[in-house]
């Protein structure tokens, strides 16, 4: 579903060159849930925004079902972006002047295919699916931090992407509401076979994942199938 071709991001700081993926090559099949970890600065979040197109790898290919997005123009990646990928982040990026059902809409409002009707059908499905139906009109400052990430990955969720990119989500979460958030995941993975690429450095998440890929200094130094995947 997904492939990556020899991927190389170089960051350049005066005279010094930071490779921040040094040769990165692997595959990501439909209905995984791969977990990408390693220490701060191994590159995990570089690889993550690389494949999200929300970065331009330096060289390398990268094919998102047989498509090479790396030929993509800016609007093309845009529109990409929009109908086949979601984004979960750490800092939920919730929009605070909008209520809840709102923010979760937004994504489906951009779409030009889909009816004002079908938006607030999909938006209040999902918000049914993580159990915040009942704060469908506060505001994101109302709502504590797991709820705001539950909403978030409502968000990304509501077009039903191919592929959901979560950058280390449970960053600012303590591990009740963190565990929460990875029930989430596991269980939109293993119900709508959701394709789900996360990045994390916690080793407690490790049995949420199918598989891990290791990153060292920009070079993936394992990948295999998790064995403690419950």
């Amino acid at each position: 579903m997904i492939e990556i071709e020899d991927l190389r991001k170089i960051y350049r700081m005066g005279d010094i060159e930071v490779k921040a993926l040094d040769g990165v090559t692997l595959d990501i099949e439909k209905g995984e849930f791969l977990g990408i970890m390693g220490a701060s600065g191994s590159g995990k979040t570089t690889l993550l925004h690389m494949l999200g197109l929300l970065d331009e790898p330096t060289s390398g290919r990268i094919v998102i079902e047989g498509n090479d997005v790396s030929r993509f123009s800016e609007y093309e990646k845009t529109m990409f972006r929009l109908y086949k990928l979601g984004y979960v982040f750490q800092d939920y990026a919730l929009v605070p002047d909008l209520t809840v059902m709102e923010n979760v809409s937004l994504p489906a409002m951009l779409r030009k295919d889909r009816t004002e009707e079908q938006t607030k059908k999909d938006s209040f499905g999902i918000l049914q699916r993580i159990g915040l139906c009942d704060r469908r009109d506060h505001l994101p400052r109302e709502l504590s931090g797991g709820q705001q990430q539950r909403v978030s990955i409502a968000r990304a969720m509501v077009n039903k992407p191919e592929i959901l990119f979560a950058d280390e989500p449970c960053a600012n979460l303590d591990s009740e509401n963190s565990a929460m958030v990875l029930d989430l995941f596991h269980e939109i993975n293993e119900e709508m076979k959701q394709t789900i690429v996360m990045v994390s450095h916690e080793d407690w998440h490790k049995k949420y994942f199918h598989r891990i890929v290791r990153l060292k200094d920009g070079k993936v130094i394992s990948d295999g199938r998790n064995e403690t995947h419950h």
